[in-house]
């Protein structure tokens, strides 16, 4: 990329423009850094003293829980509490000296020792079974109070010294923070009249074509500005365009294919019965003839019986089609699926086609395996014809963790399928192949089976270079 190319860049041109900020702010961020300096070292020193603080109160709260039960887990927790107080006071002493003066950090030092002596006697007058009037006791427990009272006021005091310090700091850097913000403030304006200059008009365009889509035009943008992050931007919503019109190409495809379920349903069970008075009335004529039909008469009364049997294959072809009935959804191996239906195949490919698959055995998802294995058997068969002078049909599987799905791909090398017929193969009873030779059934059955079973499939080819058939299935279909 050039360099006047990468100005184009709208981040560069952020950049620059905020590397001449910066060179302004660089005084603000020198004399901030003091205060924040400051700031920072009053926090967390703020932070230990209301810790220190803390320690002592919960010494305090176990101390009287002791002398209210005499609990010896009392007498123990509230030790461990002053442990931690005194390692506390022990890691500050340096920064409380120098706030506080060394006079403060011994005066709390001796306050926590006191406080632990007392606390100590106290507990061994008790061991040793003193009454609540003993005066020892009653001694001990007087300065235990004074030292802990004490004590909670030093840190109360100490913490809050800390915090007007950081007042006075706020207070002192306010002013400062003022200017920064006012001339920044300027500096965003500037920039922010240079960006909207710049990127008004192709978001307006961006809004417009958002409109057409709205209104079903599944329209892309035609975009001959540069390769900016609005280019980007355009090049995405393209590409967003694009899935929205294949997502809707298959909802209609859905939407004909239950509409043409209904129709071809009561159809194909009205054709039923007069195909089987036929082919009942050509068997008795076939038996009960003597030797005087001549075998022309026996011919057609057998071609008659042949072509009710073809017929009968298309209103069976025309009921699976319409068929609705409730799948049975179970937890299957994906790989399974894909050897059962390559079992029942096994005949029909021939020695000059090579097979290989790809799918692992760890892929299992909820899947109704008659009507998946019939979908692949469609699939199978429809490659295999493809690839008349014999190639390489691959099924390939793997798992998308990201979007918790399936991909499943039925690829083969034949002749491909011309751009002109792609988006109609998945129409009921469109077929490229000879009059007699197929249904076009086959692809409309096994979209209707991935669809009910929660999924997509895709088809992509180029004449001369094999198809493909992409098969997404989700990891966790519910029951219908």
């Amino acid at each position: 990329m050039g360099f006047w190319q990468g100005l184009g860049k709208i981040r560069v041109r952020l950049a620059l423009g905020f590397g001449a900020a910066f060179l302004g702010m660089a005084l603000f961020g020198a004399l901030s850094y003091y205060y924040f300096l400051g700031m920072e070292q009053k926090l967390f020193f703020l932070s230990q003293a209301d810790n220190m603080l803390n320690t002592v109160l919960e010494a305090r709260r176990y101390e009287k829980n002791y002398f209210l039960y005499h609990h010896q887990e009392d007498f123990q927790q509230a030790l461990a509490y002053l442990d931690q107080h005194q390692t506390l006071l022990q890691a500050e002493r340096q920064r409380l000296t120098r706030t506080s003066g060394a006079a403060a950090w011994q005066a709390l030092r001796s306050l926590a020792d006191d406080y632990r002596r007392h606390f100590l006697a106290s507990h061994q007058l008790l061991a040793a079974g003193a009454a609540a009037n003993d005066p020892r006791l009653q001694a001990a427990e007087v300065g235990l109070r004074a030292s802990g009272k004490a004590l909670i006021e030093k840190s109360e005091a100490a913490a809050r010294q800390e915090r007007q310090d950081i007042s006075l700091l706020l207070r002192e850097y306010r002013p400062l923070l003022a200017v920064f913000l006012a001339v920044l403030a300027g500096i965003g304006g500037l920039l922010a009249w240079v960006l909207i200059a710049r990127l008004v008009r192709p978001l307006y365009t961006i809004e417009e074509a958002t409109q057409v889509v709205a209104q079903g035009q599944f329209a892309t943008i035609p975009w001959k500005g540069g390769q900016d992050e609005i280019g980007s931007l355009v090049h995405g919503f393209n590409r967003m365009v694009v899935q929205l019109r294949q997502n809707n190409e298959q909802m209609v495809q859905t939407e004909k294919l239950t509409a043409l379920g209904t129709l071809t349903s009561g159809v194909a069970h009205e054709l039923n019965n007069p195909l089987n008075n036929i082919s009942t009335s050509c068997q008795i004529l076939l038996e009960e003839l003597g030797q005087e039909v001549s075998a022309y008469h026996r011919e057609l009364l057998t071609a008659i019986e042949g072509q009710v049997h073809k017929a009968r294959d298309i209103v069976s072809s025309l009921l699976e089609f319409a068929r609705q009935r409730e799948f049975e959804l179970k937890r299957e191996e994906l790989r399974a699926v894909v050897e059962e239906a390559l079992k029942l195949v096994r005949g029909e490919v021939p020695h000059s086609v090579q097979l290989r698959v790809d799918v692992p055995r760890d892929i299992v998802l909820e899947l109704d395996k008659h009507h998946m294995v019939q979908a692949l058997l469609n699939l199978i068969l429809n490659a295999v014809q493809a690839m008349k002078r014999g190639g390489l049909l691959t099924i390939r599987g793997r798992q998308d963790r990201q979007q918790n799905r399936v991909l499943l791909e039925v690829a083969d090398t034949g002749q491909g399928i011309l751009p002109e017929v792609l988006p109609r193969i998945f129409d009921p009873f469109f077929t490229t192949k000879e009059v007699g030779q197929g249904t076009g059934l086959g692809l409309s059955i096994t979209y209707g089976i991935i669809e009910r079973h929660h999924g997509h499939i895709q088809a992509q080819s180029e004449p001369g270079r094999g198809a493909r058939f992409i098969i997404s299935l989700p990891l966790g279909a519910d029951e219908e």
